[in-house]
C-alpha cells in the first residue's frame, strides 16, 4: 500500500492535497503532520487535527517541536546575534525542523511520499526537497503538487468544494506565519517597496497605557537562564523567549520591515514582528562587549552571518553548519552575567550589564584616566611603534 504524509497546516493549499494527492499520484493511505515550533495554541492544534478529518485523511500526527528548534537553531542565532540584514530568520529557520519531524514520521511508518504545499515560488521548496534528500538517502519520493501542476488557490477551492469540502471563500487580507521565534506578515502593502501596515494589520497588538518597563534577563555561557518581570522568574530558555515575546508585543518592540532576495533570484518583502529576539539580541551583545576581546567580537561577526545564510538558504546539512556552531558555542564560554533592560514604547530605552568577566572593571585600569600595568613612557612609545609603518610610507612621498 503506497503511504504519503503531508506537512500540514491546515490551510487551503494543504488542506486541498490530502484529496489531489490520491488522485494525481494513486496514493491509498493519508497522514497529515503537523509540527508545532512555537506558533499553534492548544485550540489551534484541535482545529487543524479536525480539519484533517473533514478533508479525509487516514490519520493525524502532532509533533511539539519548539525544543528541538531551540537546540538546534535558536541558541546558535542567539549566540552569534544571527541576522540576514536585520531579520532574526523569524520563519525561515524553523522550515528544517519541521521537514525533519515530518521526513522522520515517514521512515518510522515506511511511507513512500513526502508531500508539501510549496508553490514554486518561494524559498521553502528548497527547504523541504533539500531535507527529503538528505534525510531520506532519496529514498523517499518528495511531492509538491501545487508547484508541479501548476494550481491555483481558486482552482483548489474549486477542488475542495466540489468534493462537498468546505473551502474558505477568499483569502484573507493578510497572511501570518508565527513561530517561537517572531511572526512574518504578508499582504498588499508588502508587495510594494513603501506599503505600510495599518496599526491593526500587525498580529499583536501594543498596551497604549504603558510607558517604562524594566527586566533582567541571566545568560550563562550565551544562553538564557533567567527572566525576572515583575516579580515573575522564568528558568527555561523557551519559555522566557515566550514571554519576552508577551512583554515585548505589549511595549509594540519588534515590528520591522525586511527586503530580501529569494533563493530563484526573486526579491520579496514583509513585515515581521520578533520582539524576543529584539530583546535578547540587544541584551546579549552588551554582555559580549563587556566580557569579550574586541578580536573576538569582530571575528564572529562574518562567521555568525555564514551561519545564518546557510539556515536562510537550505544549506542546513552541509557540514560547515556544524562547524560554525562549535565556533559560536566556543565564543559564548566567558558570556555569562545578567542584563538589565529598560523598554519604552516601540523601543529598547537602554541596557546595562554586569558579568564576573568583566574586563571594563579590571583593577589595573580605568579607561581614558590611569593603568597602573605600564608608565607614560610605555604609552608613549607604544604610540610611536603603532604609528610606524604609516610614517614609513609617508616619508617616501
Amino acid at each position: 500500500m503506497s503511504t504519503a504524509v503531508i506537512a500540514f497546516s491546515g490551510g487551503l493549499d494543504t488542506s486541498f492535497l490530502v484529496p489531489y494527492c490520491r488522485e494525481a499520484y494513486g496514493i491509498q493511505k493519508v497522514i497529515t503532520c503537523t509540527v508545532n515550533t512555537g506558533g499553534f495554541s492548544v485550540d489551534e492544534a484541535n482545529a487543524i487535527a479536525k480539519r484533517s478529518k473533514e478533508v479525509g485523511a487516514d490519520d493525524h500526527i502532532f509533533y511539539e517541536g519548539a525544543e528541538t528548534y531551540y537546540q538546534q537553531i535558536i541558541k546558535y542565532l542567539i549566540f552569534g546575534n544571527v541576522s540576514r540584514d536585520g531579520y532574526p530568520l523569524c520563519v525561515s529557520a524553523e522550515r528544517l525542523i519541521i521537514a525533519q519531524k515530518v521526513l522522520e514520521l515517514c521512515q518510522d511508518i515506511g511511507a513512500t511520499f513526502f508531500i508539501h504545499g510549496s508553490t514554486g515560488a518561494g524559498n521553502d521548496q528548497y527547504r523541504f526537497d533539500v531535507a527529503a534528500q538528505v534525510l531520506s538517502k532519496g529514498k523517499i519520493n518528495c511531492k509538491a503538487p501545487v508547484r508541479e501542476f501548476g494550481i491555483t488557490r481558486a482552482f483548489s477551492a474549486d477542488y475542495l468544494n466540489k468534493l462537498g469540502i468546505t473551502a474558505p471563500e477568499k483569502r484573507t487580507t493578510y497572511s501570518y506565519n508565527p513561530g517561537l521565534w517572531g511572526v512574518s506578515i504578508g499582504g498588499k502593502e508588502t508587495l510594494v517597496s513603501d506599503g505600510l501596515l495599518p496599526d491593526d494589520a500587525w498580529y499583536n497588538q501594543s498596551n497604549p497605557h504603558l510607558k517604562e518597563g524594566t527586566l533582567s534577563l541571566s545568560f550563562t555561557k550565551g544562553e538564557v537562564t533567567k527572566l525576572e518581570f515583575e516579580g515573575e522568574v522564568l528558568a527555561d530558555p523557551i519559555a522566557i523567549i515566550c514571554r519576552l515575546t508577551e512583554i515585548g508585543n505589549k511595549f509594540g518592540i519588534g515590528r520591522h520591515y525586511h527586503v530580501g532576495t529569494s533563493i530563484p533570484g526573486k526579491k520579496g518583502r514583509i513585515a515581521y514582528e520578533s520582539p524576543a529576539a529584539d530583546i535578547l539580541y540587544e541584551a546579549h551583545r552588551t554582555l559580549e562587549k563587556i566580557v569579550l576581546s574586541q578580536a573576538q567580537i569582530t571575528g564572529k561577526k562574518p562567521l555568525a552571518e555564514s551561519f545564518g545564510q546557510l539556515v536562510h538558504e537550505a544549506k542546513v546539512f552541509d557540514p560547515y553548519l556544524e562547524d560554525l556552531k562549535q565556533f559560536l558555542e566556543s565564543t559564548q564560554r566567558r558570556v555569562t552575567g545578567t542584563c538589565q533592560v529598560t523598554l519604552i514604547p516601540g523601543a529598547i530605552k537602554v541596557v546595562t550589564a554586569r558579568s564576573p568577566f568583566d574586563l571594563l572593571s579590571m583593577k589595573d585600569s580605568t579607561y581614558g584616566e590611569i593603568s597602573s600595568a605600564y608608565t607614560g613612557a610605555d604609552a608613549a612609545g607604544s604610540t610611536l611603534l603603532h604609528g610606524f609603518e604609516q610614517r614609513l610610507y609617508y616619508s617616501h612621498v
